[in-house]
């Protein structure tokens, strides 16, 4: 018993070493987004174009990234309206109007390079948003519609790019296209206000740290 009790203490001895490593990585991973982030900003160029309904966020937004990856052949805000309420993908009026289950879904009609996960921390959802829009690939997450206010909806928004600002030691900004504005929208990441903020506490079922991608090819 003695043994095993030894055997067990030493197991989780090691998944804490572990885990404080990978945090240090993270960390150290984060510190050098940033430094390249002061020295190369990112932002792409996407079209930007404004819900027709007030719940069609999620709509409007597969909109602008699929035509960011597929400009030949365009979709338009209608016709993705149209399939999903046929579907029962989206509901006008029922929260949560579309959920990050049935946004893939309704990717999954137009093109299969598709890609999607879940962030659980402020560093790994800053990587990932480095990372894919260094490739090119704006981000599709789940947000609140008013960052200030935790009881607000949830929202989808397309990440376009990332930037610092020196003027504010180098806070990390975030730049988004909101289709509820229908404009290119610039947020703080972090903070109480902030876009990470939002993307974790957004209430949608499945939606805290939910991201989406549409790839080219």
């Amino acid at each position: 018993m003695e043994i095993k009790k030894q055997s067990r203490l030493k197991l989780i001895g090691l998944i804490g070493i572990a885990a404080l490593a990978l945090a240090a990585l993270s960390q150290m991973l984060r510190q050098s987004s940033i430094t390249r982030l002061q020295q190369e900003p990112l932002d792409l160029q996407v079209e930007a174009i404004q819900q027709s309904k007030s719940t069609s966020c999620g709509e409007a937004v597969i909109v602008m990234a699929y035509n960011h990856a597929h400009s030949q052949t365009p979709i338009y805000e209608q016709e993705v309206i149209e399939y999903a309420t046929a579907q029962g993908y989206f509901t006008e009026e029922t929260p949560p109007f579309t959920s990050p289950t049935n946004m893939l879904k309704i990717a999954r009609k137009y093109t299969d390079k598709i890609s999607t996960g879940t962030v659980v921390g402020s560093n790994q959802g800053l990587l990932l948003l480095v990372q894919r829009l260094h490739a090119g690939e704006p981000v599709i997450i789940d947000v609140l519609s008013n960052f200030s206010d935790p009881g607000s909806e949830a929202h989808f928004i397309l990440v376009t790019g990332i930037s610092t600002n020196p003027t504010r030691k180098n806070t990390i900004v975030i730049h988004y296209n909101d289709p509820l504005t229908g404009m290119k929208e610039i947020d703080d990441w972090s903070g109480g206000e902030g876009v990470w903020h939002a993307w974790q506490n957004n209430g949608d079922p499945g939606g805290p740290g939910w991201w989406m991608v549409i790839s080219r090819g």
